[in-house]
């Protein structure tokens, strides 16, 4: 329930930028935002391409990766594993809301209106920097965005909606992608842990004995 809060928070701040920036700017973040039950399949649709590329990136044995996957167990996958699945979809859709608000209807819609492909670059630049927990997962946060960007960008009559969903369907397989990595590697964490903790311990075993012998 706090991760829940916390997440909560944090999405709901960058409501409070997108509709305060608006305020002064004179630009309506929620402008492009309706319903449409065509749209909403669209977005249903473009999860698919996401979620492909999620299962690559998983399949893909690289460094990186696997840098990531330790990173999001350890710094949020305890948490997750704990919440039930209503917590998880409402996580989602606060990310999927809140994040498209801000970064496709506010930025890229602000500053489009002076330069088309400054608005893609600055906007996805920094949804690359709101996600930045590791470099490799940065790269893949502005990629993603690229895509969601499109989503509007190239619609005559764009609607905030299909990556409004694609992004909170999207977030809500990759949540449970974690939960499920982190009670397969629990063990393999664990042990990482008490290794760290010998190696720290011999350090500083090292580091008084090296003391001692100067005194």
């Amino acid at each position: 329930m706090q991760f829940l809060t916390s997440g909560g928070i944090f999405e709901g701040v960058l409501l409070l930028i997108a509709f305060g920036a608006g305020w002064l700017t004179g630009v309506n973040p929620t402008l492009w935002l309706s319903w449409s039950v065509e749209d909403a399949l669209l977005g249903l649709v473009a999860t698919v391409p996401m979620l492909a590329a999620l299962a690559i990136s998983l399949l893909v044995p690289s460094n990186g990766m696997r840098q990531i996957r330790k990173f999001l167990r350890q710094s949020v996958g305890h948490y997750l594993v704990q919440c039930k699945p209503l917590d998880i979809f409402l996580l989602s859709v606060l990310a999927g809301v809140c994040e498209e608000i801000l970064f496709r209807g506010f930025f890229f819609q602000w500053i489009s209106q002076w330069n088309f492909m400054l608005a893609v670059l600055i906007t996805n630049l920094l949804f690359a920097l709101a996600h930045s927990m590791t470099a490799m997962y940065a790269l893949i946060a502005a990629f993603l965005g690229l895509y969601l960007t499109a989503l509007v960008g190239v619609d005559k009559s764009p609607n905030l909606l299909i990556p409004i969903i694609a992004h909170t369907l999207y977030d809500f397989v990759a949540f449970y992608v974690v939960i499920f990595d982190t009670r397969r590697n629990a063990h393999l964490d664990e042990q990482d842990d008490d290794e760290d903790g010998e190696d720290a311990g011999d350090v500083a075993e090292t580091q008084s004995s090296e003391e001692q012998d100067e005194a």
